[in-house]
């Protein structure tokens, strides 16, 4: 989650602007924002509002691409719904099956009851799925 801070950092600098004025424009409280930059990790919600403010993908705040802006999401929005579904595709892309992901992770297999009973998956178990099936952020949450 360096990563994150490290570009979060980089994003908010070349605004020029303090944590106050990039709070009333985005949507994100100046409290978060300071949270953030000492290592607190945001919910996808407040994630995408700081992508959508910045104009750049997950993929990119942490650190999956270097590619800064996106242009392969024409909104904001997303579909979380479509989290199980991109999640057992990129399983069978890599050729390997869950519960051997999870048995190799740092995460209890309890957490898939969750997610298939329709909670919202955290965005550091997310970002380590993507991470470690060579997928994306942004494709996992269905992003569109």
């Amino acid at each position: 989650m360096e990563v994150f801070i490290a570009n979060l950092k980089e994003l908010i600098f070349e605004t020029n602007k303090s944590l106050r004025q990039l709070a009333e424009e985005s949507g994100v409280s100046a409290m978060q924002f300071s949270r953030y930059l000492k290592g607190s990790i945001p919910t996808i919600d407040v994630t995408l509002k700081i992508a959508k403010y910045f104009n750049c993908s997950l993929d990119y705040l942490f650190g999956l691409s270097e590619d800064k802006k996106t242009k392969k999401y024409k909104t904001f929005d997303y579909d979380i719904s479509k989290f199980l579904e991109n999640y057992n595709k990129l399983l069978n892309e890599n050729n390997i099956t869950h519960f051997k992901f999870i048995k190799n992770s740092e995460f209890d297999e309890s957490i898939v009851r969750h997610w298939k009973s329709g909670s919202i998956p955290r965005l550091d178990i997310v970002y380590y799925i993507a991470k470690n099936l060579n997928g994306s952020i942004d494709d996992l949450i269905g992003r569109f």
